[in-house]
C-alpha cells in the first residue's frame, strides 16, 4: 500500500498539473500556426513524451510485475488517450481558439460521470442529480454552438467543437477503466509503454494520412513541440496519474474549473483571442453541471471540515 504523501506535495502537484494542460492548449496553437499537421504535430509532441519516459524507465528500473490485464490497460492508454485523444484535439484546434477548445475539454468530468455509469454501473449509478447535471452540462455545449438566432457557429466552429468533444471521450474511457482495474499499476510503467504505444500509432497514422513531414521545423514550432513534449506530456501526465493513485478521480476532475481558465487567460495575452458572450455562458452551464453532479461530494467535503 502506497503512503499517502504530504498534502502540501499534493496541492503543488494539483496546481503545478492545473498550469501544465491550461498552457499546452496555446503551444498546440502555435504549433499548427506553424505550419505543422494536426497528426505530425500531435506525433511530435508525444515521440518527445515517450523518449523521456523511456529514458526515466531505465534509470528506475520500476520492480512490477505486469499481468495480462495491466498489458491490456497499457493498450488502452495509448491508443485512446495518447493516440485518438491527440489527434481529435489537434485536428479541432484548426478551427477555435485555444481558449474554446479548453472550455469545450472542460466537459471531461461528466464524460466521466456517463462513462463511469456504463463501464462501473454499481459502484458509479446514473443518478437523478447526474442526469440533471449531465444535461446542464449538454445544454453549456449546446450554447457554444449558438450564434446569430440559430444553432450553429458556423461550419468550421461547429467541427472544431465536435473534434475536442470526441478527444473528451477518447481521455475519460481509459481514465475510468484505469481506476477501476489499474491502480496498483506504476505510473512510470504506464506512461512510458503507453505514450510508446501511442506514438508509434501517432507516426504510422501522419505518414499514411500526409505522407513524409515536408513542413518546415521552424524555431518556434521546435521549441512549442519540445515544451508539449516535456512538460504537458511527459511531466503533467506522470503528474496526473501519480495524483490519481492518491486521490479520487473526482477531485483531480474538479481542475476541469481552472484549467480553461489559464488556456482563456494566455490566448488573451498572446494571440488576442476573444470569446463571444455565448462562450462564456456556455463555460458557466458545463460548470454548473459538473458542480450539480458532484455536489454530494462538495458537501461532504465541506461537512468534514466542519
Amino acid at each position: 500500500m502506497n503512503k499517502r504523501p504530504a498534502s502540501v506535495w499534493l496541492y503543488l502537484a494539483f496546481l503545478v498539473n492545473i498550469l501544465l494542460f491550461g498552457s499546452s492548449w496555446i503551444f498546440n496553437k502555435l504549433v499548427l500556426e506553424e505550419g505543422a499537421p494536426p497528426i505530425w504535430a500531435a506525433a511530435m509532441r508525444q515521440s518527445i513524451a515517450a523518449v523521456i519516459f523511456l529514458c526515466a524507465f531505465f534509470i528506475r528500473r520500476p520492480v512490477s510485475r505486469l499481468h495480462k490485464k495491466h498489458i491490456v490497460l497499457i493498450l488502452l492508454y495509448g491508443i485512446f488517450m495518447m493516440c485518438l485523444a491527440h489527434i481529435f484535439a489537434f485536428l479541432g484546434q484548426q478551427y477555435i481558439y485555444s481558449g474554446l477548445a479548453s472550455i469545450v475539454f472542460s466537459f471531461f468530468p461528466l464524460a466521466i460521470v456517463l462513462i463511469s455509469a456504463i463501464l462501473i454501473p454499481g459502484k458509479e449509478p446514473l443518478t437523478l442529480r447526474k442526469i440533471v447535471g449531465t444535461l446542464v452540462g449538454i445544454a453549456g455545449v449546446t450554447v457554444i454552438f449558438y450564434r446569430g438566432g440559430d444553432l450553429t457557429a458556423g461550419s468550421g466552429t461547429a467541427l472544431g467543437v465536435i473534434f475536442v468533444l470526441l478527444s473528451v471521450f477518447f481521455n475519460a474511457v481509459p481514465n475510468v477503466i484505469i481506476k477501476r482495474d489499474g491502480i496498483e499499476l506504476d505510473p512510470l510503467t504506464l506512461n512510458t509503454w503507453g505514450m510508446l504505444t501511442g506514438s508509434v500509432l501517432l507516426l504510422i497514422s501522419a505518414f499514411a494520412v500526409n505522407g513524409a513531414p515536408d513542413f518546415i521545423l521552424t524555431k518556434r514550432m521546435l521549441l512549442a513541440e519540445l515544451y508539449l513534449g516535456i512538460f504537458c506530456s511527459a511531466a503533467a501526465f506522470f503528474l496526473y496519474f501519480w495524483l490519481l493513485r492518491h486521490i479520487s478521480v473526482f477531485k483531480i476532475s474538479l481542475s476541469a474549473y481552472l484549467t480553461p481558465l489559464v488556456a482563456v487567460f494566455l490566448g488573451y495575452v498572446f494571440y488576442d483571442e476573444i470569446l463571444s458572450r455565448h462562450h462564456y455562458i456556455g463555460m458557466l452551464l458545463i460548470f454548473a453541471g459538473i458542480f450539480i453532479t458532484e455536489i454530494k461530494h462538495y458537501a461532504r467535503l465541506l461537512h468534514k471540515k466542519l
